[in-house]
Parts: C-alpha cells; structure tokens; sequence
C-alpha cells in the first residue's frame, strides 16, 4: 500500500468525521436559509472551490487535476429539480444518506437502493441526451477563488467566532475532498454505489469500484460513524413499511434525477461547481429550488395532518 493511499484514507476519515459534526447536508443548509441563517448553505456552496488550494501542485507537475464541465442544457435544470425533491423527502442529501446510515439509520438503505433504482430506471427507458463538454482552463480563477476563500475564513472568524466550528468544520471538509480528488475523481459515495450497481447488473467487471474506492468508502462511513458515536448521535432506527416506501421512492428520484445531472449534488457542489461549468449552475439552482419545493410539501403536510377532524356527528 502507498503512502499517499494512507494518507487518502486518513482524509476520509477526517471527511466523515467532519460532515457528520457539522451536519453537512444540502436539505439542512436550504432549511437554515429560509428560517434566515445563512452561513451553512454558503459554507457548503463554497466548499467544492477549495480544490483550487492544490492548483500549485499540477503547476509542479505533482499532481493531476481534471476539472471538466458541461455547456447548459435544460436535463440539468429539470435533472437537479427532482433530485432536490428526492432529498427533501428524503430527509438528507447524498452525503448526509451515508451519515445518517453511519449513525444507525437502516431506513437509508432503501434509500441507497432507490438510487439504484432510478439510475437503471432511466437506464431502461433508454433516454439518450446529447451533452456538450466544456473544459476548464481558467487557472487565473484558482488564485482568485483561493484568495477569497481564504478572505473569507478570516470574515467569518473575526465578526462571528460561534459560527466559525461551522464553517471550518464544513471547510475542512472542501479541503479535504480536494485532496483525495487528486487521488481518485470518482471517490463519492453516490458514485460508488451507482457503478457497484450497474457492475452487477450489466455484468460488466470494468465497472466494478477498485480496492482504492471500496477503502475510501470504508474510512468515510468509519469516520462517520465515530462521529455520530463521539457526539452521542448513534441509535438504532428500524424503518416501518411507510418509511421504506418513502425513502425507496425519494431514491428513486434522486437517482433519476442525478443521472438527468449528470450527478448528484456531492458531484456538482465539489467538481463540477470548481469546473465554473454552465451546467453545474443549473443543476445546483435546480436541486435548491427542488428541495425547497419539496420542503415546502413536508410542512404543508405536517400542518394539515395536525389540523383536528371532526367527526361525523359534529358534521
């Protein structure tokens, strides 16, 4: 085993640890905003541009950095707008569905599973769309941004010390996803689990995730996983049979929805985002206007399930 292996492994650690703390999840972030605190949904919007930190080490020749975006299409608009509503529904996005499994939630299995679903769901229909690829070559922006970033870090700290465990707690993880970006492109756990999918349904070992992406995924839900345990979030949680029909159908949107996008939004908010690709922008306005559209459905439901009935002889 590599050094640099090790070392991507303790990052992804240190990547579940941190995302389970912080709470890192898109749903939560669109439902701070609309109750008017900010700061998270700004933090994770950013997260992804932190990949420009190792900028420098491609200039070097020390690392590799692939960064390729879309031109606009409306598939990523419409595709990120049903994933939003899945992940409302949901409850969690798709890094929170492995911290919210990593804490003892079994109901995100079905979950897990309804992202496969939709993914060979619209496999099956046999829609064929044609993409344009649009390649980043921006390297200007990656000083720029970087500055930024790091700007504002220091704004955060300074005006707001008691949001600051927020904020650098869900930058860490950017910096972090950077790193092991580097190694492997296609580390997400959405990613693993479509191609571990589509391997053994089409038979096709080429797929098949490599030993590299399963240690990944291993050390994320481990790191997870403590951290729920570290902060007392751990507890069983036994889906009934109305839980697994909702969150199998809120996969299968969120995987219908991810392959419309060409991913999910753990890909748009830390690849396709840096890539200043068109269709990154779509995709993620559509997934916050879908989850607010889809929490919007939550609490109108939750208010008209508390109004009181009345009965027959009151009628």
């Amino acid at each position: 085993m590599s050094p640099y292996l090790l070392v991507v492994l303790l990052f992804s650690g240190l990547i579940g640890y941190s995302a389970q703390v912080t709470g890192l999840c898109l749903v939560r972030g669109v439902s701070d905003w609309s109750r008017g605190q900010r700061l998270r949904l700004l933090a994770i919007l950013s997260s992804g541009f932190w990949v420009y930190f190792y900028f420098p080490l491609a200039h070097l020749d020390l690392a590799t950095l692939h960064l390729a975006g879309y031109g606009f299409h409306w598939a990523f608009l419409i595709g990120g707008a049903i994933f939003g509503v899945g992940a409302a529904l949901n409850g969690a996005c798709s890094v929170s569905t492995a911290t919210r499994l990593s804490s003892g939630d079994i109901s995100m299995l079905f979950t897990i599973a309804g992202w496969l679903l939709g993914w060979l769901l619209f496999d099956y229909i046999g829609v064929h769309l044609s993409y344009r690829v649009q390649d980043f070559d921006k390297t200007w922006l990656a000083w720029v941004a970087t500055a930024g970033l790091i700007t504002a870090c220091a704004a955060v700290y300074w005006r707001n010390q008691q949001l600051w465990p927020l904020w650098s707690g869900i930058t860490l993880v950017g910096v972090l996803a950077g790193a092991v970006f580097l190694y492997q492109p296609a580390w997400s756990p959405s990613d693993f689990v479509r191609d571990l999918g589509l391997a053994i349904v089409k038979r096709d070992a080429a797929i098949l995730p490599g030993l590299d992406r399963v240690g990944i995924l291993i050390f994320m839900l481990l790191g997870m996983a403590l951290g729920a345990w570290r902060h007392r979030r751990f507890r069983w949680v036994w889906p009934d049979v109305r839980s697994v029909g909702k969150h199998l159908g809120s996969g299968v949107l969120m995987g219908l929805g991810s392959t419309l996008a060409l991913g999910g939004n753990d890909f748009q908010l830390l690849l396709a985002l840096p890539a200043v690709s068109p269709a990154a922008f779509l995709a993620t306005l559509g997934m916050l206007l879908g989850i607010r559209l889809g929490l919007i459905l939550i609490e109108r439901q939750q208010t008209a399930d508390a109004l009181p009935t009345l009965s027959s002889k009151e009628i």
